[in-house]
């Protein structure tokens, strides 16, 4: 019987330096710290590159339980828009008491390969129940 290969994935923690709310210039400044990575991604500040054709479990852990995830964006460059609905095909949320975590699976579409997709975290500050986004990117590489 012939096995699958297990996806790629990603465990990133995520570090809010800055809260700043929608409304303002600027987005929230976070860390980030990669906490497990398998071969094949890799993190370059806060842009992550993924390469090959297998998909990849991307997985954000919020270090502060000030904050919860309430929520990602995407977009492709490009001339037209492109959401990411192939790409990015599930979203999920885990606001437990005990941590805070976002997990996106990146299906590593061949026809997205060499894509660079913006994304967007949203946050949401538990204390002033205001939100605010993280924004950084996702590369999808047509290399080994």
């Amino acid at each position: 019987m012939e096995t699958q290969p297990s996806p790629l994935s990603l465990i990133l923690a995520v570090t809010v330096t800055q809260f700043r709310p929608f409304g303002g210039i600027f987005p929230i400044s976070a860390t980030y710290k990669v906490v497990s990575a398998s071969p094949g991604v890799s993190v370059f500040g806060a842009t992550i590159v993924v390469k090959g054709t297998q998909p990849a479990k991307l997985v954000f852990q919020l270090t502060d339980k000030n904050y919860v995830f309430v929520g990602a964006t995407f977009d492709a460059n490009g001339p037209t828009p492109d959401v990411g609905t192939t790409e990015f095909p599930s979203v999920s949320i885990d606001r437990t008491p005990a941590g805070n975590t976002l997990t996106i699976t990146d299906a590593n579409d061949p026809r997205n390969l060499g894509k660079v997709y913006g994304y967007v975290l949203l946050v949401q500050n538990t204390l002033t129940a205001e939100i605010g986004l993280i924004d950084p990117n996702i590369i999808n590489d047509t290399g080994p």
